[in-house]
């Protein structure tokens, strides 16, 4: 360490701010003994994976439901329908289904529950207006 002389004799403040740095340098790594040290933070463990995959807004997919869709010969969706895997492990119709014509356009909507159609179906024109509304009970 310079002599208190030595720092007074020190005119050119360059010096003195280098000597200001250096001091710095050699404290903060002293200052921080005896405390544990961290990992930085893009060393620290990344968090656990999902136990299912995330759908497409990130939440957490259900391993229970499946999405089933059949194409017709065009490439256009035929239909789509929620398949829920029952209490015995078998997979069933439960939950939103819907069906398209050949052209595009919705053709009917409706409920299922194990494989059967139950409460309101809607049924739908190539142009869009509603044909018929059928309520299906509860199965």
């Amino acid at each position: 360490m310079p002599s208190k002389a030595a720092i007074e004799s020190l005119s050119d403040s360059r010096a003195a701010r280098a000597l200001r740095v250096l001091a710095l340098v050699v404290a903060a790594p002293l200052s921080s003994c005896g405390k544990p040290a961290e990992p930085p933070v893009a060393q620290r463990e990344a968090p656990a994976a999902p136990a299912a995959p995330a759908d497409a807004k990130g939440e957490q997919a259900d391993p229970n439901l499946r999405v089933s869709k059949e194409l017709w010969p065009n490439g256009k969706v035929k239909y789509t329908y929620e398949m829920r895997k029952g209490a015995d492990g078998k997979w069933a119709r439960n939950g939103t289904g819907r069906a398209y014509y050949e052209s595009g356009p919705l053709e009917r909507e409706g409920l299922y529950r194990n494989n059967v159609r139950v409460g309101k179906w809607t049924y739908y024109a190539p142009d869009g207006s509603v044909l018929r509304v059928e309520e299906r009970g509860d199965g």
